[in-house]
């Protein structure tokens, strides 16, 4: 069920625009009559979408909006102004509004109009969180895996895409380091296992699979540290690629 905050200083319009929304489409309208009142709720709710009128004595929708804002709350934000308010609309959306609305003669089609465009928002900014939040979980397993995720070019001087907060626990070097040039992986691994190295490397995107070799590398401290690498042909948007991980046998 959609959550939403409808704010406004008319107690009609909040009502018939609230039984207009909740009539059997899955949504639950909370309201307000001032943006002070708003506030209020907002200390002990979250909601999927705010809607306000500019139009409202005290605090207008876009003050409203802006103290909304500085509580670090991202809810889409819908105004609702009058017509011909062209400078309200600007600022509305320079502040951060998601969505205006004009209210209108019909208000049938507009709530209709209204309701399209808030599922809308809501459903991408779910996703935008969801992936959010899958990115925040990811990132925290490569900071606590024992080794370095990696995507690279292979060639005479690899390339690296890609390299997990990992890198500095294989190699003592930052993943800016390796991705940006500045440190050839290919020159810390030790000259007796790089031809093993390539090999498995090379079998792999010839034969378009996986690979699993072990070897050595010398790490920026002047230690030898043994690692074993596990990799996957891909087909990335610079041609044929390996991504995979570097595991650091020495710490299991």
């Amino acid at each position: 069920m959609i959550s939403i905050l409808l704010v406004d200083d008319e107690v009609q319009f909040l009502e018939v625009t609230r039984m207009f929304m909740e009539r059997g489409r899955g949504i639950q309208v909370t309201t307000a009559t001032s943006g002070d009142q708003a506030l209020e709720i907002l200390k002990t709710r979250k909601f999927d979408a705010i809607i306000s009128d500019y139009a409202m004595p005290g605090m207008n929708g876009i003050e409203f909006m802006k103290q909304v804002k500085s509580l670090g709350d991202d809810t889409p934000f819908i105004i609702f102004t009058g017509r011909g308010r062209e400078d309200v609309v600007i600022d509305a959306l320079n502040f951060g509004a998601d969505l205006y609305l004009e209210k209108g003669p019909d208000p049938r089609a507009q709530f209709t109009d209204m309701m399209q465009k808030i599922r809308s928002m809501v459903s991408l900014r779910a996703d935008i969180r969801g992936k959010t939040e899958m990115v925040g979980i990811l990132t925290s397993i490569m900071k606590k895996f024992p080794g370095m995720f990696f995507r690279m070019v292979p060639g005479d001087k690899d390339s690296f895409m890609f390299a997990s907060p990992g890198a500095e626990i294989i190699t003592g070097y930052s993943p800016g380091d390796l991705v940006e040039g500045r440190v050839d992986f290919h020159a810390l691994i030790l000259p007796e296992d790089l031809p093993r190295v390539r090999e498995a490397r090379d079998t792999a995107l010839a034969s378009r699979d996986s690979y699993q070799v072990s070897y050595r590398v010398l790490t920026r401290s002047g230690s030898k540290k043994k690692v074993s690498e596990t990799g996957y042909f891909i087909q990335g948007m610079r041609g044929p690629a390996l991504e995979g991980y570097i595991l650091d046998i020495d710490s299991i």
